[in-house]
């Protein structure tokens, strides 16, 4: 026997037990099998000695006729556990002289690729979720300081009707003073004043009633003008704790899409 085969038959045992998951080996020449060393849970049933015709179809008999190694994964559907099966030539003076083999478990792989991509599947529902959030918190954000602006221009549209109003009450008092000067003038007139005395009379009237219609409308004006600036205040507030909030939402998205990018890597990497 070549010496490489006779050392990996000596060794058999010693290599089986290096592998960090449950192992099958196979050891074959060109013509049988020189060794079959069975896992705790794989086994091939293979008898030592039986000719590699047994082995078609496997990669064992692809490496020895291809002369490279050889790859391949399947499934838990034939020992229960999802396994890697692969083939290594093995040459003495540029002449494939036989194949080592093994058959390793692969399930603990196999768990770790299913749940990275039940972690890329999750993260990716969340990273959208956050985006939406980010996307709803940015527009309410906006919206606060669209409903600042309007209250902001409503207070000063009242400042202005105050203004007006003001300016109501202020030639109100100059109507009923120059209503009394009238009368007072009218007075003297005597009979030639009667006729100018009952036009001072309305004129007095008149800026009584605006004078009393302007005071009666100002204490509403004012506490109106209060109560939007309480308004604005509080909305301010929220705008900035929701623009608060949208930062703190995007920098969440941000992380999402860092774990998305990672349960994708580590799904990629446990399919090589």
């Amino acid at each position: 026997m070549e010496t490489k085969l006779q050392q990996l038959l000596d060794n058999a045992e010693i290599i089986q037990a290096s592998y960090p998951e449950d192992a099958c080996l196979v050891l074959i020449d060109t013509e049988k099998v020189l060794s079959y060393l069975p896992g705790t849970s794989i086994d091939l049933k293979i008898q030592v000695g039986a000719p590699i015709s047994t082995l078609q179809g496997t990669v064992t008999l692809q490496a020895l006729q291809s002369g490279r190694f050889e790859q391949e994964e399947k499934d838990s559907h034939r020992f229960g556990v999802p396994y890697i099966s692969t083939a290594s030539p093995i040459k003495e003076n540029g002449k494939v002289i036989g194949v080592l083999s093994s058959v390793v478990s692969n399930r603990r792989i196999d768990m770790l690729r299913s749940e990275a991509e039940e972690l890329t599947a999750i993260s990716q529902e969340m990273a959208a979720t956050t985006e939406h959030m980010a996307s709803v918190s940015n527009i309410i954000a906006k919206d606060l300081q669209e409903l600042a602006d309007e209250s902001t221009l409503l207070k000063n549209e009242i400042r202005t009707i105050e203004h007006v109003l003001s300016k109501i009450k202020d030639t109100a008092i100059r109507s009923r003073i120059l209503g009394l000067n009238a009368s007072i003038e009218a007075a003297r007139s005597g009979e030639h004043g009667r006729g100018f005395m009952v036009v001072a009379n309305e004129i007095k009237k008149m800026a009584d009633s605006s004078k009393e219609a302007v005071e009666g409308f100002e204490p509403q004006l004012k506490e109106m003008v209060k109560n939007i600036e309480k308004a604005i205040k509080t909305i301010q507030q929220i705008s900035a704790h929701s623009e608060e909030q949208s930062v703190i939402v995007e920098e969440f998205h941000q992380s999402f899409d860092h774990i998305v990018h990672t349960a994708s890597e580590l799904s990629k990497n446990a399919n090589l």
